[in-house]
């Protein structure tokens, strides 16, 4: 047997390190839980709002690993915060565990059906599980409370193409086009729906006015 050991593939260094670095990220949030524990001798709801604001404010700075055991510390103790799980659900899906993202964000959703926010986010989260037929029922209730949101109408027409409903896809996204109507990827979106469709020289229109906006974007 060779002694000679292969080098180490520089991809795998980066992933070790990346891997290696969310693991002292998550042990700095535990840290800080236990150490508050530790430290301050206070009530259940003192400590459960101390942690939901630590948490969200990771959440909003993009430190989602750190806010996750804090969030997870929250509903252990108010199971039905919703706030906490709302932000708690949107930490998992950004850590990539879209499974523990939805069935959060699912309770959340129990506990006020028409919420815009968690509506938009597990609409966008069923859409990643390519579960679409769900994804549209969340977005529509969540547009029956707030018809003017941009996202929510470009995720309906993503859920419905998949599903192959492209009529209704294509109003879904000249929605979205009518509270921004110089949203690039939307008019791309129609032009792929309407090519589907078989109508080309309709998709050529709106593939011109995405390389028009996207010529626009290069040159400001």
């Amino acid at each position: 047997m060779s002694t000679t050991r292969s080098p180490v593939n520089m991809l795998d260094e980066i992933k070790l390190f990346s891997f290696a670095s969310l693991g002292v990220l998550q042990r700095l949030a535990v840290h800080s839980i236990d150490t508050f524990n530790r430290v301050f001798s206070v009530d259940e709801e003192m400590r459960a709002r101390f942690y939901r604001e630590r948490g969200v404010e990771h959440t909003r700075q993009g430190r989602y690993w750190q806010a996750l055991p804090l969030l997870e510390q929250v509903i252990r103790q108010i199971p039905k915060d919703q706030d906490a799980l709302f932000h708690l659900g949107y930490c998992y899906l950004k850590t990539e565990q879209t499974r523990e993202g939805i069935t959060t964000l699912e309770k959340a959703r129990e506990l006020d059906p028409a919420s815009s926010r968690v509506n938009s986010i597990l609409g966008m989260a069923y859409i990643q599980a390519k579960e679409y037929r769900k994804a549209v029922e969340v977005l529509q209730a969540g547009l029956a409370r707030t018809p003017h949101n941009f996202n929510m109408h470009y995720r309906l027409g993503l859920a419905l193409d998949h599903l192959g409903e492209y009529d209704a896809a294509i109003e879904a996204f000249q929605n979205a086009l009518a509270i921004r109507p110089n949203e690039m990827k939307v008019y791309q979106s129609i032009g792929f729906v309407l090519d589907q469709q078989g109508k080309h020289d309709e998709a050529v229109v709106f593939f011109k006015k995405t390389s028009e906006i996207k010529e626009g974007i290069q040159d400001s």
